[in-house]
Parts: structure tokens; sequence; C-alpha cells
């Protein structure tokens, strides 16, 4: 008698094919649950992949280069949309790849609106300009300064320039029109890989050109910066009560003007991995901040009749907000 079971339907996948597969759906089904728990702390990626793609912008070392790499992780994008199954994964994978294109994008965007000629070859050339920014570096004996170049052309659209403190006229502010002449040279790149590139930064800042006036400068039409005079004055009266390297470092923490600290205390800085505290940034505005709301607590509550009418954390909260614009004026006001 002839057996009525029919033979099991072949699914043309050998034993180990059907074993890799099994472990391929535990490990995906636990991707899954792990992305299910975790599904909160997902978003803050985002911003970890959008610098991916600006790292990579910086080390990929050509246009062809960046624009594969934006191709690629919109390519991963699409297949990962077209394979999708309605998990977690496959959308966590379309949409960190079009984070990673979208930094690569926005760096390679920024680095093309920046763009600006660069000097060729070092050159003496007599040129006029807009000052745009005066930094004085007492500790050198110079003062340098940024300068929209007007002519002669072709030149940099702008250039840095030291002028030795004897040189340096009155009226020479932001704002002003001056004309020198001055030795140029293009941007220094790294002396050794990885370390410093002043190129780099000068690209970023437009600078196109360094160098060092010749004589004195001439000023065609004085400036008018308030702001960063106020903040020479204060740095200089600083310095004239406290002596020494403590009243440059002083002076730099309250008005953001490093020019003051001696190379050997930025050095020795540098080496107790210190030198970040003497660049203006969030942590000393909140302590600013922070130390103005105290005190405006303490000092209005002596008054009774306002403490009893007033809120006054609003009112030292108010007084901490005008310190903080008012310190971060004058810190960034060149």
């Amino acid at each position: 008698m002839a057996s009525s079971a029919a033979p099991a339907r072949s699914t043309g996948q050998t034993p180990l094919q059907m074993t890799v597969l099994r472990h391929m759906g535990r490990v995906g089904s636990a991707v899954e649950r792990w992305l299910e728990a975790e599904r909160d702390q997902l978003p803050l990626w985002v911003p970890v992949l959008v610098g991916f793609g600006i790292a990579a912008w910086f080390w990929l070392p050509d246009p062809a280069r960046w624009g594969g790499f934006i191709l690629a992780m919109l390519s991963l994008a699409l297949v990962a949309v077209a394979t999708a199954r309605g998990g977690r994964f496959a959308r966590m994978v379309a949409i960190g790849s079009v984070a990673a294109a979208l930094g690569c994008g926005v760096i390679w965007l920024r680095a093309e609106r920046v763009a600006a000629p660069v000097l060729a070859r070092p050159a003496v050339v007599q040129l006029t300009g807009e000052v745009r920014a005066v930094e004085p570096l007492p500790a050198r004996g110079l003062v340098r300064v940024r300068i929209a170049v007007q002519a002669p052309q072709p030149m940099p659209a702008i250039v840095r320039v030291n002028v030795a403190e004897k040189d340096v006229p009155p009226g020479l502010s932001r704002g002003a029109l001056i004309g020198m002449r001055a030795w140029l040279m293009p941007p220094p790149p790294a002396a050794l890989p990885g370390a410093y590139d002043f190129a780099r930064v000068a690209w970023f800042q437009r600078i196109g050109a360094t160098g060092r006036a010749f004589g004195p400068v001439k000023v065609m039409r004085p400036g008018i910066a308030p702001a960063g005079d106020l903040r020479r004055r204060i740095a200089q009266h600083i310095r004239s009560r406290v002596p020494g390297g403590a009243g440059a470092i002083a002076a730099t923490l309250a008005t953001g003007d490093r020019g003051a600290i001696d190379d050997s205390d930025a050095e020795a800085m540098r080496r107790s991995g210190l030198a970040h505290l003497l660049s203006i940034s969030g942590l000393h505005v909140t302590a600013i901040v922070g130390a103005t709301i105290l005190l405006s607590l303490r000092l209005l509550a002596l008054i009774p009749g306002l403490a009893l009418r007033v809120r006054l954390p609003l009112v030292a909260a108010a007084f901490g907000a005008l310190v903080a614009i008012g310190y971060t004026w004058l810190t960034s006001a060149l």
C-alpha cells in the first residue's frame, strides 16, 4: 500500500545556511529590543553622526572624495529605507546616514563660502585697507592688526599684520582706514603632522596673508571702536595694579585680551593642561553670572520693603542677564 504522506518540500537551503539565518534573526531581534529600550536616547546620536560627517570632510583629501562620501551615505540611507520591514534599525541607519552626509555637506559649503584668495608667495607691498580688529601683544612689543585690503589689487581680502608698538599711531582702532608698507607671506601650514595648522585656521577666517609692517602706519581715517578701547583700558589698568604674569592672566580673564601673557607663561599653561582657561567661554560667563545673581540676592535682601514686595530671584536673574551680555560684548570686542 502506497504511503499517502507527501514528501517534505525542499527550501533550497543547506543546514548551514539555515543556521546562519536563525542566528541573524536572533541578532536582529536583540538589536530591535535594545533600540526599543533606548528609544528616548536615540536622538542624541544625531549630532554625533553629523560630527562624524564633519570629521570625514577633514580626513578625506579632495572634493572628489567628499562627494563620494556624501553619495555613499545617501545610498546607504536609500538601501535602508528600501529594505525596511517596520523595525527601528533600518530607520536608524537611514537617519544616521543622512546626518553624516549632512555634516560633510555643511562643512563643505562653509569652506566654499569663506574661500578667499591666498597670497601665492612672499612679497613686500604698499597696502591700504580698513582695520577689522586690533589685538595688542605687550609681551612681544607688537600690535596685531587685521585689515580688509582695498589696494593694491589683486590681493587677499583680509591680511594680518604685526606692527611694532613704536610705529602705532593714534586713532588705530577698528574701522580706521590705514596705509602701510608691509612684508607679507602665505599663512604657514603645520610644522609637523597633527600639529597646529594655522593655514587651516586662517582659511576659515578668510585671512590670505600674514606679515609685518615696515615703518610707521599712516591713519587716513580714524576708527571708532569704544568697546575695543574700553577693553584695552581695563586690561592696562589691571596690569598696572597687578604686575608680572599674574596681572597678564588676570587681564585675560577679565577682558579676553591674551596679548600680554608671556610666552613662557603660555607654554607653562599649555603643558599643565590649563590653557583652555585663558579662552573666554561659557565657564567664565557662568561664573560671572552666578556671582552676580548671588551678590544681587544678598544685597537686595538687605532692603526689607523691596524684599517683601518684589520677587528677588527674578530681579537677580535680570541683573545676571545684563552682566552676561555686557561681559560677552566686552570680551569679544576687538
